[in-house]
């Protein structure tokens, strides 16, 4: 191979390499921003701006801190938990993610991990309940919208 095709190719591979790490920093950021709408929604306890959030599938799945077991589908894991959280069981939530661990995407796929920080008031009255979780968010990339696909949020043991 002459100099002059090697160069061409490593250029061409240069220039290709720049356009995906840009990219994946574009993509990052979406992500980042789809993650902070959840939970933007969750301590507004709006349920539009939920189901805004997510992609209207029948795989999604949430699984919350305090589920026993996990909903699937969008009927389940989003209308149906979140109306039910939002009018039935919480009357405040104050939720923020606190720390992410990684934002990582294949260009399709996005995952978010970290801790949350929840303050839960029970419409039961009582304490409010304090609750530190570890977090996994999946997204899927929907056209240029990345939507939620997983939620699934552990309490840390104390």
């Amino acid at each position: 191979m002459n100099w002059t095709k090697a160069a061409t190719i490593a250029l061409a591979l240069s220039a290709f390499i720049g356009i995906a790490n840009a990219q994946q920093a574009a993509d990052g950021e979406a992500v980042k921003a789809a993650n902070q709408s959840f939970y933007t929604a969750l301590s507004a306890r709006d349920l539009k701006a939920m189901q805004a959030v997510w992609a209207n599938k029948a795989y999604v799945v949430n699984i919350g801190p305090r589920s026993k077991v996990a909903a699937v589908g969008y009927d389940e894991a989003v209308t149906k938990y979140w109306d039910n959280a939002f009018n039935n069981v919480f009357s405040k939530i104050e939720s923020q993610i606190t720390s992410i661990t990684q934002i990582q995407s294949d260009g399709k796929l996005a995952w978010v991990s970290g801790m949350e920080k929840a303050t839960l008031h029970l419409k039961a009255g009582g304490d409010p309940l304090n609750i530190e979780n570890f977090v996994t968010n999946v997204f899927e990339k929907e056209g240029d919208r990345w939507l939620m696909v997983v939620h699934h949020a552990q309490v840390i043991p104390k």
